[in-house]
């Protein structure tokens, strides 16, 4: 597998922008989630990996190479697409080969058999494969949609949002598989989502982005428990990150007028009478304060 270095990126589509000046490493081996809002920039960060779309400025490398230039077929990467998009008259044996029959891979029938009844098994499809694409269910269209990129062997994993249309038990069930599968490949795996829930139990990386800028990056630990501003805080953690009246505080910094604090942060204390009706809160070393308006702490 290969590393992914995004170096400067800017995109735009007409008058909005966006991804504004995106630079990024995914360390080879590693699964990175791009977790952020609709419109954050996390499906154009992908497509322009991908080479669906060129950026406007900034390059793209894999592997250390630059992508300038080349098709997507010429990137080796392997994308599932938020939207399911099979070939509705083959069936899903045939979906789940076609991949493998590109002339580019010249994979032998027998290979070809092995890893199709493996990536179907590993998807609870087995007893789908005869089945045309169209006599599916929504679930059952994107597992198979799954399954055309796991049968593969490319430098790169791309997936937007994969799990979104599956129902909660298989939803958690896949979550186990794909980062089993990850760990074991030792892929790198580039994956889009805003559920909190997936980038903590999935990635190694985590880069947040807001308005197709890239706000914070690091591990789901590092931006859970030393994040850069409010935005970055409320991107993981569940129950969400308190934001309260610096004001409550005697010891918050003078300029600062929000505090942020984790759930785990907050314990019962004594308590004085004028402000808090006989409580009070205390705040451990981990606890953090935001200077309201501000990107930075």
């Amino acid at each position: 597998m290969s590393e992914i270095v995004l170096q400067n990126i800017t995109k735009s589509f007409g008058s909005v922008t966006a991804l504004d000046d995106v630079s990024m490493t995914v360390p080879d081996g590693s699964f990175v989630v791009l977790l952020g809002p609709t419109g954050a920039g996390k499906t154009t960060t992908l497509r322009i990996v991908s080479g669906l779309e060129k950026p406007g400025s900034g390059d793209v490398l894999i592997g250390g190479k630059s992508m300038r230039g080349l098709t997507p077929a010429q990137r080796n990467v392997a994308m599932v697409f938020q939207q399911y998009s099979l070939y509705p008259h083959l069936s899903v044996r045939q979906n789940l080969e076609f991949p493998l029959k590109s002339p580019l891979l010249r994979t032998p029938q027998q290979e070809i058999d092995r890893k199709v009844n493996a990536v179907a098994e590993m998807l609870q499809i087995s007893h789908k494969l005869d089945n045309k694409a169209t006599a599916l269910s929504g679930g059952e269209m994107q597992r198979v949609s799954i399954g055309r990129a796991l049968v593969r062997n490319p430098q790169v994993y791309l997936m937007d949002e994969p799990l979104s249309s599956l129902d909660a038990k298989l939803r958690a069930d896949l979550r186990i598989e794909l980062k089993n599968i990850q760990a074991n490949s030792g892929a790198t795996l580039l994956y889009v989502t805003h559920d909190q829930i997936e980038a903590m139990t999935m990635a190694t990386h985590v880069g947040v982005l807001h308005e197709g800028r890239l706000v914070q990056f690091g591990s789901p630990r590092e931006i859970y428990e030393e994040p850069v501003s409010l935005y970055a805080a409320g991107r993981l953690g569940q129950p969400r990150i308190n934001v309260i009246p610096a004001g409550l505080f005697a010891g918050a910094p003078a300029k600062a007028t929000s505090m942020g604090l984790r759930p785990e942060h907050i314990r019962q204390g004594k308590g004085r009478k004028p402000r808090c009706s006989g409580w009070s809160i205390w705040v451990t070393r981990r606890g953090s304060i935001f200077p309201s308006g501000n990107t930075h702490w």
